[in-house]
């Protein structure tokens, strides 16, 4: 490893990865198109369809005669088609001559469209056709050419055999095989070379010598395996005088040595080494993420061929600790774009930054679509507005992400106080658990960020509602679209407002609405004109207009107001919980109840 960590290989990095997948009638995905990126994480509940668009994408490359289990529907057939992108001249001249030959009158804009169709279960591998789309068919012409010349053969030239690490169960192969398919073959692939160039003499002086005393035809057989031939070959004399038999040992090539690599572990220094099956998930799955990261500074280090491998994971983070989980995401995103492209799939937010959301595929199924996707941040963010670019940071900080991504809505919050206390209130009216509706919960720390963040939410197909404070009508539902600048129930609460300030100590600001001063808050103020008799119906008007747009208003002025909290501590939460836990809704609440009822049916349906 040194040699080679050391030895300067220069090369020019060759970017090509398959950037969209479609896929038709492959075990739960109907049809369904998946862009795909150098580092791709699959986000969705468990039996989503992850790991089947796994399994899609290494049979486009590698095709194998599916059974009837892979079919959504036996009677039709598999179509799966890909775009490999990044195909430019400098990496047509690193492959073979044939290869190049083959892919170039298929090329749109650097890039090749291939299609595998499997007609029927059980299907030969013969029988499985591969099409390439052509380049500006002529009128009334196929756009697909069926099985071109070489083209099999050229693909594996661009891909090498993907790498797939699935369940637990495979860790130990995947560390201990030394196969073109698992990490520790890749791993002695890449030092196989630079040994064979320092040493291959010497080994193979070493092999031949051992081929001359093993070998049936040896030149200096041993005289344990001539004696055992004379032995035998007397008594095969009395049956069969014309036959004489030989003992042959095969001598491996140089190759075959290094493919029976695997390692050893070693324990507190102890001499005798044991192997990986003798250890717990945990550490082999650490070996096995380690032996990642080692490949990733390796290909770092050494540069690049004309290849891209696919490494393919379910679920990298299993079994390791949150500092592990981190480590592993580098080295995986060191490799992406090193000639490795990275899919996988992850319950894990530390899998992914806020940087990497945009290449998130959000992965989902139902009894209508099967597995579908939803749609991904890159792919919507045209749709986006510039300054709403900055709402990623907030939605996807690590303490947002792991609710947003793995929900099927998400439920914006103005503060602390719905936070803490909305997930009882919605178990003690439905009786089931935040998580069993599979919402989340992201709390804002102000409205102003309400029209933006739903706005990127809606682009990814996320439905997201919104729970505000009343003063959210008066202060941005204007400015942001929602109201109209002379909507009349907004005037009328204005008027009030002017009426009253003076007797109420209100302090107003040039607008004429509420700002914050030694004695009184501007929600405090607001609370004050809620309670008016005059204006409930206008408060009650503008809940109705902002409903129309997903957004819930506190018609008290905020939900403290609503859950007769005096202030905003753990202590005050703590205490309405615990009487929650053990009164029953109407109790706790006598005046509020049915507002709160109501607001826990509008988030859950």
């Amino acid at each position: 490893l040194t040699y080679i960590l050391t030895t300067q290989i220069t090369s020019l990095i060759m970017n090509h990865k398959i950037s969209r997948i479609r896929i038709e009638n492959f075990k739960s995905i109907r049809n369904e198109n998946f862009d795909l990126y150098d580092y791709t994480p699959l986000v969705g509940y468990n039996n989503a369809g992850k790991t089947n668009l796994i399994e899609a994408i290494k049979w486009v490359l590698r095709k194998s005669s599916l059974s009837a289990n892979y079919f959504n529907d036996p009677s039709q057939p598999i179509v799966i088609e890909a775009t490999i992108d990044g195909i430019n001249d400098q990496l047509l001249t690193g492959i073979a001559d044939n290869h190049r030959t083959s892919i170039e009158p298929f090329l749109i804009d650097e890039s090749l469209s291939i299609r595998r169709v499997q007609t029927q279960p059980g299907q030969s591998v013969a029988q499985i056709r591969l099409f390439v789309r052509i380049p500006n068919p002529d009128e009334g012409q196929n756009e697909w050419q069926a099985n071109p010349t070489g083209i099999d053969n050229a693909i594996k030239d661009l891909f090498p055999e993907p790498i797939h690490i699935g369940a637990m169960e495979n860790s130990e192969e995947d560390v201990s095989k030394s196969k073109s398919t698992t990490t520790i073959g890749k791993l002695l692939g890449e030092i196989f070379g630079p040994i064979e160039t320092r040493y291959g003499e010497n080994i193979r002086t070493v092999l031949h010598e051992l081929r001359e005393i093993m070998d049936a035809e040896g030149g200096n057989r041993a005289a344990e395996l001539t004696a055992f031939d004379t032995s035998v070959n007397q008594k095969i004399d009395s049956f069969f005088p014309d036959i004489n038999i030989k003992v042959h040992v095969p001598t491996p090539e140089l190759k075959e040595v290094f493919s029976k690599g695997t390692i050893k572990v070693y324990e507190n220094q102890l001499p005798e080494g044991r192997d990986v099956s003798a250890l717990g998930h945990g550490a082999q799955r650490s070996i096995q993420m380690a032996l990642v990261r080692h490949l990733s500074d390796i290909q770092r280090t050494v540069g690049t061929l004309t290849s891209t491998t696919l490494l393919l994971i379910d679920e990298p983070e299993l079994y390791l600790h949150p500092q592990a989980i981190e480590i592993v995401r580098e080295s995986l995103k060191t490799l992406a774009g090193q000639n490795y492209q990275i899919i996988f799939s992850t319950h894990s937010p530390v899998m992914i930054t806020s940087n990497d959301v945009a290449n998130t595929i959000l992965i989902r199924k139902n009894a209508a679509r099967g597995t579908f996707r939803r749609q991904s941040m890159r792919s919507a963010i045209p749709q986006v507005e510039h300054d709403a670019a900055s709402q990623l940071v907030l939605l996807f900080s690590l303490s947002n992400s792991s609710n947003i991504l793995f929900s099927e809505r998400v439920i914006l919050a103005e503060g602390k106080t719905e936070n803490r206390l909305l997930p009882t209130l919605v178990q003690k009216v439905t009786g089931r658990p935040l998580g069993l509706h599979k919402i989340a919960f992201v709390q804002q720390n102000g409205s102003g960020n309400t029209r933006k963040s739903m706005m990127v939410l809606n682009v990814m197909d996320l439905p997201t509602k919104a729970l505000v404070d009343l003063d959210f009508c008066f202060k941005n539902a204007i400015s942001d679209g929602f109201l109209n600048a002379n909507d009349p129930d907004i005037a009328a609460c204005s008027a009030h407002l002017r009426l009253i300030a003076a007797s109420n100590g209100i302090p107003l600001g040039q607008d004429g609405w509420p700002i914050r001063n030694n004695t009184m808050t501007s929600a405090e103020a607001f609370s004050i004109l809620a309670s008016r008799t005059q204006i409930r119906p206008n408060i009650e008007n503008l809940k109705t207009k902002m409903l129309n747009h997903n957004i819930w208003i506190w018609k008290k002025g905020t939900i403290e107001n609503h859950l007769n909290l005096t202030s905003k501590t753990e202590q005050e939460w703590s205490r309405l919980n615990t009487l929650l836990e053990t009164n029953e809704l109407n109790t706790v609440l006598p005046n509020d109840f049915q507002e709160i009822i109501d607001c826990v049916n509008w988030i859950t349906n």
